[in-house]
């Protein structure tokens, strides 16, 4: 029963962002911050509303995977892929983006491909399929 929760509320957790994917988490911490210390420069808010963003779609992901599958290894690939998005990839993208086209949520059809492999969490679903068909042709 226990399971059942962990993946309905993973999957909640993904539908609330995806739902809320305009939401600026940048104006939520300005609400905390005093006026000296506020996110606002337009690179800056970008990068936080991102990198926040991916942050809670790969969390989320990773209560999935445990919800799905309890093997602390698939939990700690899950993390190691985690850590690998959000340290170089992530910031690869954030330099690319930056550069080329600014904090438009526009994008080029390259980076906007880019953008869903990063921010999206594309990378933990395709995880999530290979855990599974790991699983079931270890049972044969």
């Amino acid at each position: 029963m226990k399971n059942h929760v962990l993946v309905v509320s993973a999957l909640i957790i993904l539908l609330l962002v995806y739902v809320f994917q305009k939401l600026s988490y940048a104006g939520l911490i300005n609400n905390f911050l005093p006026a000296g210390f506020q996110i606002n420069h337009s690179n800056t808010v970008f990068i936080v509303n991102r990198a926040l963003r991916l942050i809670i779609n790969d969390g989320a992901c990773m209560l999935l995977i445990w919800g799905l599958f309890k093997e602390t290894k698939y939990l700690k690939a899950a993390f190691l892929v985690f850590c690998v998005e959000l340290l170089f990839i992530l910031p690869l993208y954030f330099i690319v983006k930056l550069t080329l086209e600014g904090p438009s949520e526009l994008s080029s059809p390259l980076l906007s491909q880019i953008h869903r492999i990063i921010v999206n969490p594309f990378l933990m679903v395709i995880l999530i399929i290979a855990f599974y068909y790991q699983k079931v042709t270890a049972r044969e």
